[in-house]
């Protein structure tokens, strides 16, 4: 089955390390942080390599009946968590970096997801025999599609932070809620075991988990420098 999600997941990675190198450059973070978030991220690929074992071997579509819950989607988020709540270098090395990074590099990697325009595709065709695709998959590409216009005003200075911060808290939002909130009505779905196959399982295992951990970073990142501004009178930041 060809998919283009190998190639996103190469280009997420790429782009977590152009964001460290960034924030290292701007002296946003030392070399301590810059490590600890270099070690989140081999992390996060070793979680890739187990998701393609069991992908290859069918584990995930066994584990189906075993574990009625989409739990590959939560592990990258548990990993981001997890290093946040126990390492102060990786903690700081993720404010640095979400302070100093310009906010319309981090709208444009959100026009990733007009990818789901091929599920969507899919979906109509009657390949995938899942409500899923359309009822997700269409919101998630048209969020895909405004990351273009949101990432061209923020260059230009045109938007403020409160709307940056809605605009994220709903990328995150239209893809975890209506996932999660219902998830027995999904995984009863007979045609919703497309997710589980391998390469499919990589979107939400990591590429989807990622873009929505990157939501929650702007968010609070344009929460931040609203305060700051608040407080300074200071421009925004772009």
């Amino acid at each position: 089955m060809n998919s283009i999600l190998p190639v996103y997941l190469g280009l997420i990675f790429g782009f977590l390390i152009l964001l460290v190198r960034h924030a290292k450059s701007r002296s946003a973070i030392g070399v301590t942080e810059a490590r600890g978030v270099y070690l989140l991220m081999a992390l996060l690929a070793i979680w890739v390599l187990a998701l393609t074992w069991m992908g290859m071997l069918g584990l995930h579509s066994e584990l189906m009946t075993t574990i009625p819950l989409l739990w590959q989607a939560l592990v990258p988020v548990a990993i981001w968590f997890t290093a946040l709540l126990l390492s102060p270098s990786i903690r700081r090395g993720l404010h640095g970096i979400a302070l100093s990074t310009p906010s319309h590099w981090l709208a444009w990697v959100q026009a990733l997801r007009v990818g789901a325009i091929g599920g969507v595709m899919k979906g109509i065709s009657g390949e995938i025999d899942s409500g899923y695709v359309l009822w997700i998959g269409i919101p998630d590409m048209l969020f895909g599609i405004s990351a273009l216009l949101i990432g061209w005003l923020l260059l230009r200075g045109n938007l403020d932070q409160r709307m940056l911060m809605f605009w994220n808290l709903l990328g995150f939002g239209l893809i975890f809620f209506p996932t999660f909130l219902i998830m027995p009505y999904w995984m009863s779905e007979p045609g919703f075991n497309f997710i589980f196959e391998y390469p499919m399982i990589l979107a939400p295992g990591m590429v989807v988990a990622t873009l929505l951990s990157l939501n929650l970073m702007q968010a609070w990142a344009a929460w931040n420098e609203r305060n700051r501004e608040r407080t300074t009178g200071a421009h925004p930041a772009t």
